[in-house]
């Protein structure tokens, strides 16, 4: 087979053993890669009901078809597994170098069963797969663990992935780290990861990924690379720079602004990553504001507040640049604070997720603070998305007398207090005092806490919502209460599509009698967000990066897949391929019992009521509305979530339904 190893491995935690398993090229045609295959084989292998943190739960990394082919932009690999933070399927997502190196191993994926004794981690190489003790590990942050495995391999041409004290203490909104700041954050996986006893996975293999055209995957690259590197003209950058200032203002006066220009889009990525977006974002309110209540020019206005935590005043400290594998954006960065509260040596610079999560939502703007949170987030191995938004959580209630300094050990959770997130932040990854009652999400601290918290807990199905408000662009509301991983702004969908940075060329949806509908009017939007996601789930399954698209509009996806495998595809294929892979994740979520009535938008981030000021005056989301829509065009029940029998004929998944039929 081109473009795939053609096996994958499993690795018996409790026994300690090793074995290999086939994949034949048409599971690869049906399900692509990444959590595609993973969701199969989870689904095929384990029964339905198990403890996520108990040992039937099985853990896999999975890489792509595109990863290790030297194709622009396919430096990313997945985790999945039974999320112990909503109960159903979980999967999470991340760059770096991680995926090239287990590609080069031999095997598509690995999957962990049962629970090791003892502390151990995995080494893996096209020759070699040895359980080493972790003990002394035990205990060390994600880059002291990295440091110390390198050293005892004597090899630093391996790469690695591991938990941090999060993970190790069942935080179920640990995440699992690469590269010492990359890292497949959502759905709690490294709390998986800690309750299997795995502290790390080191790889490095010779494995050759051969491709079916080599000569064609060089002329794409060749052809598409120079789009990265585009920038405005003068005439344009000065106009740029003219509008930002008056930026506050045309929003109050809700002018209209245009879809971001291709060109600017490539400049803002390159120079800046997705911090170049904090200050717009928070004054549009795409951002969340002090918890979704707030009104960004009010509360945390652009020009002496949001500004600080955006583009020139994030990238001032970065040391120098970061990128992931085949990719020429390099949007990342080594940041370094010399001196000040918060000094730093070597840690990764934030995105916007994670300023937005330590900024706008819990109105901070000491930028060195949200640097720091990054860091301490990065080393213990914890959703910095989650993170913040339990801290904006509990800071509301503090402010409404749901807790007390007593009940919050003696920490005043007043807005804006970075001395007193990184306190509280600290503690969380401790799990010390009340930060052992914020470590497991906001969900989990609301029903520790009772009095009413619940309507400050701003999560879907237990996921904590990404700082994406969907009454400014309705279509991420869709994708929270929808997608079988919840509350995530990355599985496509049309929220990016509505901020003018598409998934999806028009060229490609032009063939899909599609109707043009504004943003507010909630009728016939399911057909093209069923397309987009669906073409989402391919992206993610590649291995791909979804930026590219956003820089690169008309980045050649199905192109590289077919001078990477050899497979004859064509466009419907691939959508078909998409909604096969998105309905396998909506089945498996069924047999544990998730219904669609378990994810739901809260009041708040819907717009009931309503704010009363800001760009969002007056804006109240029929979410029902979408949701229902969406279910429609994909085939699914509304109300079991059950996808139809036709449905289920139509993408030949008869043999994963008949079980749920039968019970």
């Amino acid at each position: 087979m081109y473009a795939y190893a053609g096996k994958i491995l499993f690795v018996d935690l409790t026994k300690g053993r090793f074995k290999e398993e086939e994949v034949p090229e048409e599971t690869y045609k049906k399900f692509i890669g990444g959590y595609g295959l993973g969701v199969k084989v989870l689904y095929e292998k384990m029964k339905g009901g198990v403890d996520p943190l108990g040992p039937d739960n099985i853990l896999g990394f999975l890489t792509g078809p595109l990863n290790g082919t030297g194709v622009i932009g396919s430096g990313r690999y997945m985790v999945i597994g039974k999320s112990p933070l909503t109960g159903g399927w979980g999967d999470g997502n991340s760059g770096g170098h991680f995926a090239q190196a287990l590609k080069q191993t031999g095997y598509d994926g690995v999957f962990f069963t049962g629970i090791s004794k003892k502390p151990v981690y995995l080494v893996l190489t096209d020759t070699v797969q040895e359980l080493r003790d972790a003990g002394s590990l035990w205990g060390k942050d994600t880059v002291e663990t990295e440091d110390f495995i390198l050293e005892e391999l004597g090899d630093k041409g391996f790469k690695l992935s591991c938990i941090g004290p999060a993970g190790e203490k069942l935080s179920l909104i640990s995440g699992i780290v690469n590269d010492k700041g990359r890292i497949a954050a959502r759905a709690g996986l490294g709390a998986v990861m800690g309750s299997k006893n795995l502290k790390a996975i080191a790889v490095k293999g010779a494995h050759k990924v051969s491709v079916a055209d080599p000569d064609r995957l060089k002329e794409l690259n060749s052809k598409i690379r120079p789009l990265f590197a585009l920038r405005p003209s003068k005439l344009q950058d000065f106009l740029n720079k003219k509008l930002t200032p008056l930026l506050p203002l045309l929003i109050k006066l809700r002018v209209p602004l245009p879809p971001p220009d291709q060109k600017l889009v490539a400049q803002l990525f390159s120079d800046y990553g997705t911090s170049s977006f904090v200050a717009a974002s928070s004054e549009t309110q795409d951002s969340p504001i002090k918890n979704w209540s707030g009104v960004a020019y009010k509360d945390f206005p652009m020009r002496t507040m949001s500004s600080k935590i955006s583009d020139d005043n994030v990238v001032k400290y970065v040391k120098r640049k970061f990128a992931c594998s085949t990719c020429p954006v390099a949007c990342g960065g080594i940041v370094e604070v010399k001196g000040g509260k918060y000094p730093l040596k070597e840690s990764h610079k934030p995105e916007y997720e994670t300023i937005s999560a330590f900024g706008s939502i819990i109105l901070n703007d000491d930028m060195e603070s949200i640097l720091k949170a990054n860091d301490m987030c990065n080393r213990a191995g914890m959703d910095t998305i989650s993170a913040g938004a339990t801290i904006a959580f509990a800071m509301e209630c503090y402010e409404n007398g749901l807790i007390s300094k007593e009940d919050s050990d003696g920490i005043e959770l007043k807005w804006g207090d970075s001395d007193a997130v990184l306190n509280m932040l600290d503690r969380m990854i401790k799990r010390e005092g009340f930060g052992d009652a914020l470590a497991d999400g906001c969900k989990a601290a609301a029903k520790k806490i009772g009095k009413g918290s619940e309507k400050y807990a701003m999560h879907v199905g237990g996921q904590e919502i990404p700082m994406h408000d969907p009454r400014l662009n309705p279509g991420f509301g869709t994708t929270y209460v929808t997608d079988p991983t919840p509350g995530r702004h990355t599985q496509a969908g049309l929220g990016f599509d509505e901020m003018g940075l598409g998934l999806m060329d028009e060229k490609l949806l032009s063939g899909y009698d599609l109707q043009k509908r504004k943003k507010y009017d909630y009728s016939d939007k399911g057909k093209k967000g069923v397309l987009v996601s669906s073409y989402g789930q391919i992206i993610n399954c590649a291995g791909l990066c979804m930026f590219h698209f956003f820089v690169v509009p008309t980045y050649p996806l199905l192109d590289y897949l077919k001078a990477a495998t050899g497979w004859d595809l064509t466009q419907e294929e691939l959508i078909t391929t998409g909604i096969r892979i998105q309905t396998l994740r909506q089945l498996f979520n069924v047999r544990e019992g998730i219904v669609p009535k378990d994810f739901v938008l809260p009041e708040k981030v819907a717009g009931t009521p309503p704010l009363s000021d800001g760009p969002l005056k007056g804006v109240t989301i029929d979410i029902d509305a979408l949701k229902a829509d969406y279910f429609k065009e994909i085939g699914w029940d509304y109300i079991t979530g059950m996808p139809s029998d036709e449905k289920i004929k139509e993408l030949s998944l008869e043999e994963y339904a008949k079980c749920l039929k039968s019970s």
